[in-house]
């Protein structure tokens, strides 16, 4: 398999389909090509002719990967390779934390059942129920 095919697979792997199989299009790329250009051109693209289920990426005459309007979308902001395990500081270890609990808050209105998460406890920035009429919620006991 051809090396610059390979790069090309990882680069821009959250833009390809790895199960679309059909397209109506294809977009040829360079090898600098950089991952949010291509996916800002594939946006253009199916904006552009909304008929289409996938546009065939190529480098240098070789297929790369088809991309769909939905794995565009989805990768909106997020086009480069996907990330690695381990890539941040242990934002990969499977299970809860050890050291960290969720503090929650629940509205105080009876029938309610407004609640919500924080990560820290600060009496002077407790949240509010939605309903603005019900006012500050309470730390759960």
């Amino acid at each position: 398999m051809d090396t610059d095919v390979n790069r090309a697979r990882g680069l821009y792997g959250r833009l390809i389909d790895t199960a679309a199989t059909r397209f109506g299009a294809a977009l040829d790329l360079d090898p600098d090509d950089r991952a949010d250009e291509v996916s800002r051109r594939l946006a253009e693209l199916f904006e552009g002719r909304p008929g289409i289920e996938g546009v065939m990426l190529r480098l240098k005459g070789r297929d790369v990967g088809v991309a769909t309007p939905q794995r565009v979308g989805a990768a909106e902001g997020f086009a480069g390779p996907a990330p690695e395990w381990g890539a941040g500081d242990r934002a990969g270890l499977p299970g809860r934390s050890g050291r960290y609990r969720p503090v929650w808050f629940d509205c105080a209105a009876p029938g309610c059942g407004a609640a919500e998460a924080r990560s820290f406890y600060d009496e002077r920035a407790v949240p509010a129920c939605p309903d603005e009429a019900h006012g500050p919620m309470e730390l759960r006991r």
